[in-house]
């Protein structure tokens, strides 16, 4: 398996990441940093693991919200070396949690800062990955999500990624993947074990420790839009719980015919980052 997007924090010990990702099975993960970790400290981590730690470009803070400077700095930064080979998630709308520790963000999509990401990410030849929770949305969905197709047709074949399905549900999904061919949804978050601990609208595309019936028919039948992500935050996030997560995924994937369950485990991914192919088999072990 591959995780397309997972971020480490200043609160993290990077020495734990490659153990925890052999125990979950995961062969790459592509990362960035976040609260307090310095860019740096990622770039020289993929370093030391390039088989197995692929840098992503920071995008989110408090620069960036505001449009400040800085974001643009450390932009210019990240660019320039080489070790980065993936841009991270470009923030729309994300809603407030833990009583601020991860502030509201609300942009519009021709805003300076997601267009400079945006702009970034294409001359580099990344996916656009963009970080948008409908069920969380609290102004004109129907408005909000015309701008957001908008913004889909004017990227043409590009491809864009969307975390955690951005919280829209199997039918959402696809009408936006009939209407659009670049659109693609990345998993993050959509689980039963997440839903279970948050009280966010997080969408749980399974029904019994496999996918549910709507989901499976929707993987199914677009297996090359579907990318498998973790998206880890918080340190604690760094434990059972992405182990836990991923022997679910595991487990649903194996019910999936194969070629289905590998473009969604790694070959999307290795086909949308150019990738090498991922190779690494590990036993589970909880």
């Amino acid at each position: 398996m591959i995780d397309v997007h997972s971020q480490a924090s200043k609160y993290l010990d990077l020495d734990d990441i490659v153990p925890l990702m052999d125990r979950a099975g995961v062969a790459r993960t592509l990362l960035s940093a976040r609260r307090g970790l310095a860019v740096k400290k990622i770039a020289a981590f993929a370093r030391a693991h390039p088989e197995r730690i692929t840098a992503s470009v920071r995008i989110k803070g408090g620069p960036f919200r505001n449009n400040a400077p800085k974001f643009y700095t450390r932009l210019a930064k990240q660019l320039a070396d080489p070790v980065f080979k993936a841009m991270a998630e470009i923030m729309i709308y994300h809603a407030e949690k833990r009583k601020g520790d991860a502030a509201e963000v609300n942009l519009d999509f021709d805003e300076p800062q997601v267009l400079a990401t945006v702009s970034a990410a294409r001359e580099h030849g990344w996916p656009i990955i963009l970080h948008i929770e409908f069920g969380s949305y609290v102004g004109d969905h129907a408005a909000f999500m015309a701008n957001f197709e908008r913004f889909l047709r004017t990227q043409g074949n590009f491809p864009v990624a969307v975390t955690h399905l951005g919280q829209l549900e199997a039918d959402s999904v696809n009408r936006l993947i009939e209407k659009h061919p670049n659109i693609h949804f990345i998993t993050s978050h959509a689980n039963t074990i997440v839903v279970r601990q948050s009280n966010k609208p997080w969408v749980d595309m399974f029904d019994g420790g496999k996918l549910a019936e709507a989901w499976k028919t929707l993987v199914t039948k677009h297996p090359d839009r579907f990318i498998l992500a973790f998206d880890n935050v918080w340190r604690e996030h760094w434990g059972q719980f992405y182990i836990d997560q991923a022997i679910l995924w595991q487990r649903a994937l194996q019910d999936l015919p194969s070629p289905v369950a590998h473009m969604i485990a790694h070959k999307n991914a290795e086909r949308l980052w150019k990738l090498p192919p991922a190779r690494m088999i590990f036993r589970i072990a909880r």
